[in-house]
């Protein structure tokens, strides 16, 4: 039998899901346009037959009025409150040459015209207010059902695996400590436990974004929290050649934490802004007090966030890193909102980003 060589052999990691643009986006995009091609030529037609009414016909301008607040209707209720809103401007602009040229001195029919119009701008407006409140309404229960119908997959996966992964391990530590030190199996050996305890890792990933969180809430201060966990970052800042720089406020309240958890979100955040950032640069990390909330800036020196995935970045299994589960930011969101809090980014003004994790008070 051939020997194996192990270094022929490729590393073990999950697949990389790398989000670009999204088919559904562009579907959505030419629906848009459509739709706004629709109110565009029905505004057209009807300030034709303003502008353009056969004598005959002139009684007709009341009805094309009306029509003009169909197109308000439409605009909110196809494209929000900025849909309502952009159309009420368009076609006040569009319409005003026909308001000054029948301008009548202000009488109470003008008063009339006036009021009316203030009414179906307001009509549209507020139900363009309304759609947009129910659109993230029901985008809110999409995101909740499809994270736990994945959260739910990924810990049966994760409880599969936990198991021969290892045994796979203990098996082949309990091997390498009966070879000799000089026997060319130990550095295979070492490569399987190696790549075992990756794998391990991932699996803890899966488990930790599959399982409800219980959290163990005491009362503690969140610099002391950053301050452990830049401890821990040390290591692998001085390795990578990256500058660690605090800048927290000297007087924070103590909070109702788990201590644990809250270590998890800002290992992971300053892990992942040392290995965006190139050698020589800095990774700050900052905490300001608020009257409702505390915020914690984590600031890298990388190359940013394209935009194209900036609406993936807290996406479960989205990464472009070559290893990896893209977990990571998705637990990290997990952990902060179960806390009440909220976590962004931001791109910073000369380079890399920052992530800004809100907790309330």
């Amino acid at each position: 039998m051939p020997e194996l060589d192990i270094e022929m052999l490729p590393k073990i990691s999950l697949p990389t899901v790398y989000v670009g643009k999204r088919p559904e986006r562009s579907i959505r995009h030419k629906e848009n346009q459509i739709k706004a091609g629709i109110i565009f030529l029905m505004v057209i037609a009807i300030l034709f037959l303003h502008y353009f009414p056969l004598p005959e016909k002139a009684y007709f301008h009341a009805v094309y009025q009306m029509l003009f607040y169909l197109s308000l209707i439409l605009g909110g209720l196809w494209f929000g409150f900025k849909g309502a809103l952009s159309f009420c401007g368009a076609l006040f602009i569009l319409f005003s040459p026909y308001l000054i040229t029948h301008w009548e001195g202000f009488t109470i029919g003008d008063f009339d015209k006036i009021l009316e119009g203030l009414l179906f701008a307001a009509s549209a407006i507020i139900l363009g207010l309304l759609v947009e409140r129910e659109r993230r309404e029901h985008q809110a229960r999409l995101e909740a059902e499809r994270l736990a119908a994945i959260g739910k997959l990924v810990s049966e996966i994760a409880h599969d695996m936990k198991t021969p992964l290892m045994a796979i391990g203990g098996f082949c530590s309990q091997v390498a400590r009966a070879l000799n030190a000089d026997d060319p199996n130990q550095k295979k050996l070492g490569f399987i436990i190696q790549e075992t305890s990756r794998l391990e890792s991932m699996v803890k990933e899966m488990l930790d974004f599959g399982r409800p969180l219980q959290l163990q809430l005491s009362r503690r201060s969140l610099n002391e929290i950053l301050l452990e966990s830049m401890e821990v970052s040390n290591h692998a800042a001085k390795e990578a050649g990256v500058e660690l720089e605090t800048r927290l406020a000297p007087s924070l309240p103590e909070m109702s934490l788990d201590v644990g958890r809250m270590k998890q979100v800002f290992l992971n955040l300053i892990e992942n802004a040392i290995q965006a950032s190139p050698a020589g640069e800095k990774v700050q990390v900052r905490s300001t007090p608020g009257k409702k909330a505390v915020v914690v800036e984590v600031a890298d020196s990388g190359c940013g966030i394209s935009a194209e995935n900036g609406d993936s970045v807290f996406r479960p299994f989205f990464t472009t890193k070559k290893e990896g589960t893209g977990l990571g930011l998705a637990i990290v969101k997990k952990i902060v909102q179960a806390h009440r809090g909220g976590i962004r980014f931001q791109p910073n003004p000369d380079k890399g980003v920052t992530f800004i994790v809100s907790l309330p008070l």
